[in-house]
């Protein structure tokens, strides 16, 4: 008898466990979803914009960014950015905005692609 009331409780202390695991996977998942919503918001408010990044070395990249109509380019290091001039908008090729698609989409396309 005492052999399965230590059974049941070792069973019982497990799911408690589970159910608490679960609980705080939850509430983070959630928190990164409102905290990436949030930084999102934040970003598209402004009148600055990234138009592209090309990566020069490890920890250092050039950007061109758009200021209100003006496009500027920065160098970017570890501790410092750095501004090294303006561009023409003749001169910037804009990439296109990409198609948004979903990741299930995403994820459904890669296996198709695998499968043929």
């Amino acid at each position: 008898m005492a052999l399965l009331s230590a059974g049941i409780s070792e069973i019982a202390q497990f799911f408690t466990v589970l159910i608490i695991f679960i609980a705080v996977l939850a509430v983070s998942v959630w928190c990164a979803k409102w905290v990436g919503n949030y930084q999102k918001v934040q970003g598209a408010s402004g009148s600055a914009e990234v138009i592209e990044t090309f990566r020069i070395a490890q920890g250092k990249w050039i950007q061109i960014i758009k200021i209100g109509s003006k496009y500027k380019v920065i160098a970017i290091c570890k501790d410092t950015v750095t501004y090294l001039g303006d561009v023409d908008e003749s001169d910037i090729k804009v990439p296109e905005s990409a198609e948004k698609k979903t990741f299930s989409e995403t994820l459904a396309k890669v296996f198709s692609d695998k499968s043929e």
